[in-house]
């Protein structure tokens, strides 16, 4: 190649290159001004444009599992309520969120009359612009900050200022507020309880008013005859959200902050599975239109069946009321009465079948007497429980000893050093173990003990006993479940008190049920404890648990069934146990024994023992009361435990009346409330057999012989 072609050929090189620099400069040039244009000049406008054209992901609730009784009975239920919410989403803009409260005040009816003072000068100061600024002076405006400014405009708001706010303004501040509640994406209620013509009006305006829905919403209903019951709980609301206390926790499980969950007993107890899983959708925001694509329908929550009878608690719930308002109303001696428990299981498996605490209160209002539950109480609760311990005490005799079957004592008055004076409630004379628990006495038991601590009772002695026959006591008592934890599935359980004092003589008041207190759930395990003769089970509430559905119980399918709890087997020879099970018979079917009066006549063979505790008077707060002389009252409470049928035990009962009569005249509440409970029991069941009976054989009946249905 010669040398003009080479320099003609670096001439034409250099020429182009230069080309290229100025079309790659012209290229950034305008690249440049094109991210000038996008993140400076315009950039309001495509952030406009981001913030209506977004997909989000969110979550909406789903109706809360439905609870059964035994029967499957539905118990808890949901009713579906009409709302309109708003979704928020990232970066509206106030003035939007005002502009759709106005759209939706022109189409709803809201309340607005929890606006507070607050609120509605807030609401002048932005409706009234103008006016609001001469609030303050030119000089308070130079002095002062925007903060102080504010206050002061406040403070000069006068009524006669907000009586320019109409009631339209007032909906739609009150709209505001509730679509500013909560952190973006998460749904606000708006109007809980909508009609359906707002519903039908907000959905043809959806377009107009992004981030605003109709939906269902579900509020808990009990159509049960045993209506609402106290262990059920209760569901938190959207204003209340979830719970200070378990904040933390629920948001670590993907709950929004005004979710609805379970509050107290069984909705809290059992929220993991009520709770249900919720539906998963799209909420695309595009050019002011919203739209919401289901990529989940959700799942509702489990549903509970609960050993509790429906018909059984109806019944009790009604026998607890009318003998409350039967001895307030008919008793001269029940003037300190307030209150009685009632505890059902099945004391082979620990089944609650049904559990009422009622308390009575004079209204002054309505010159009548009124009537609360406290169901609550029936595990919460502890009080002096009297003689119907001495099954368990009587059976710690036996344990160590200090005690043989037939033993016989001489029920006197016992006397003491110091003028202490111990005796039951009328002299019995010579009682062995057996008429000790039918005719319930003391002495009995004071003498037993005596022995325990290591003594012999003799007129006039020192009392001075072993003061480890406490622990000893209270161990077994332990065992039947006196005094700790019935294992029962709900929370906030009482254990009972111990007693504080161990002296000698307060010892020989455990024996007979004056020291620890007990709670009627204790109760009702240890009578059933004794019934099954040592085999201790955990009061259960939840039967079992299947997958949500509408089939009937043949379609369900099964999640989980709960069996049987059992805590502990007490160790002790059956002999002992039988002569516990026959005074307890001899207590209620005997001619002398403590609940004979009232159980007479009962035809499934009861047995149980009675109490009675001794108590000073309290008032509703628990506060003592005294009389004219500044003297605390003597009352007694009123106690029961039973079961039945005595051979082949399949209830259990425990009754507790605090402070039910005057020393002066008895009251015979608690075996009326135990008795009846006990009937309705019996006549349940034979209603049902009854009626099972007529369809077993309607079903024979209408079967035709296999011979006509061929025709033959």
């Amino acid at each position: 190649m010669d040398v003009d072609k080479l320099f003609k050929l670096i001439k034409s090189l250099v020429f182009r290159i230069q080309v290229l620099k100025v079309v790659c400069l012209l290229m950034f040039i305008v690249i440049a001004f094109r991210l000038y244009a996008i993140q400076v000049k315009y950039s309001d406008d495509y952030q406009a444009y981001v913030n209506k054209t977004s997909t989000v992901a969110l979550q909406r609730n789903v109706p809360r599992g439905v609870i059964y009784d035994r029967n499957m009975s539905v118990l808890v239920d949901n009713e579906a309520v009409s709302t309109i919410t708003y979704q928020r989403y990232a970066d509206v803009s106030e003035k939007e969120m005002h502009q759709i409260a106005d759209k939706l005040a022109d189409l709803i009816e809201v309340d607005f009359s929890k606006l507070t003072s607050r609120d509605l000068k807030d609401l002048y100061l932005e409706k009234f612009e103008d006016e609001a600024k001469e609030l303050y002076t030119k000089e308070e405006l130079k002095k002062y900050g925007d903060k102080k400014l504010y206050q002061l405009q406040l403070s000069r708001i006068t009524d006669d200022m907000l009586s320019k706010l109409t009631d339209q303004d007032k909906e739609a501040h009150a709209i505001y507020i509730n679509m500013k509640k909560g952190t973006n994406q998460t749904s606000n209620i708006i109007k809980k309880g909508a009609t359906e013509e707002e519903v039908a009006i907000v959905s043809e305006h959806l377009e107009s008013m992004p981030g605003v829905n109709t939906e269902v919403d579900w509020d808990r209903t009990y159509p049960s005859v045993a209506q609402w019951h106290p262990i059920y709980g209760r569901v938190s609301s959207y204003e209340q959200g979830l719970p200070a206390v378990l904040v933390d926790y629920y948001k670590a499980h993907d709950y929004q902050s005004n979710d609805r969950v379970g509050l107290s007993q069984l909705e809290l107890y059992y929220e993991a599975l009520l709770g249900g899983h919720k539906s998963q959708y799209l909420l695309t925001n595009d050019d002011d239109t919203s739209t919401y694509d289901e990529i989940y329908e959700g799942q509702r929550g489990y549903e509970l069946v609960l050993t509790i009878d429906a018909e059984l608690q109806a019944a009790v719930n009604d026998i607890v009321r009318d003998e409350l308002l039967n001895a307030k109303k008919n008793s001269s001696t029940t003037k300190y009465l307030r209150e009685a428990y009632i505890v059902m299981t099945n004391p082979n498996t620990g089944e609650v079948l049904a559990m009422t605490g009622n308390i009575i209160d004079w209204d002054d209002e309505a010159k009548d007497y009124v009537i609360y539950d406290n169901s609550l109480g029936t595990f919460q609760s502890s009080f002096t429980v009297g003689s119907v311990v001495k099954g368990a005490t009587l059976l710690s005799g036996f344990k160590y000893g200090v005690t043989t079957p037939g033993q016989v004592v001489n029920d006197t008055k016992m006397y003491f050093k110091g003028g202490l004076v111990k005796g039951s409630w009328q002299t019995l004379g010579a009682v062995n173990d057996l008429t000790a628990l039918q005719k319930s006495s003391n002495v009995y038991f004071f003498d037993q003990t005596i022995r325990f601590g290591g003594s012999y009772y003799s007129p006039y002695m020192a009392l001075n006993l072993n003061l480890d026959v406490f622990d000893k006591y209270r161990s077994t008592f332990n065992e039947f479940g006196l005094g700790v934890s019935t294992g029962i599935d709900l929370p906030n359980e009482s254990t009972g008190l111990v007693e504080a004092q161990r002296t000698s003589g307060k010892l020989l008041d455990f024996a007979i049920g004056q020291a620890d207190l007990y709670t009627p759930m204790q109760l009702v395990q240890y009578v059933s404890t004794v019934a099954t003769s040592g085999r201790r089970f955990a009061p259960t509430l939840v039967k079992e648990v299947y997958l949500p559905s509408n089939d009937d119980i043949s379609g369900k399918q099964l999640v989980k069934g709960f069996a049987p709890n059992l805590l502990n087997v007490v160790e002790l020879d059956q002999q002992y146990f039988d002569r516990v099970h026959q005074g307890f018979v001899m207590a209620l079917q005997q001619s002398g024994g403590t609940g004979y009066s009232t159980f007479y006549k009962a035809n499934y063979n009861p047995a149980g023992k009675t109490g009675t505790a001794q108590e000073y008077a309290r008032d509703a707060d628990g506060r003592y009361i005294k009389d004219a002389n500044g003297e605390f009252i003597d009352v007694h409470s009123r106690t029961l435990i039973a079961y039945a049928p005595a051979d082949k035990p399949e209830v259990a009962l425990s009754v507790i009346v605090p402070q039910c009569e005057l020393p002066s005249q008895s009251h015979p509440i608690s075996l009326q409330i135990g008795e009846r409970a006990m009937q309705a029991y019996f006549d349940l069941k034979k209603e049902r057999m009854a009626a099972q009976n007529e369809v077993d054989n309607g079903e024979t009946i209408g079967q035709a012989p296999e011979n006509v249905a061929q025709g033959e």
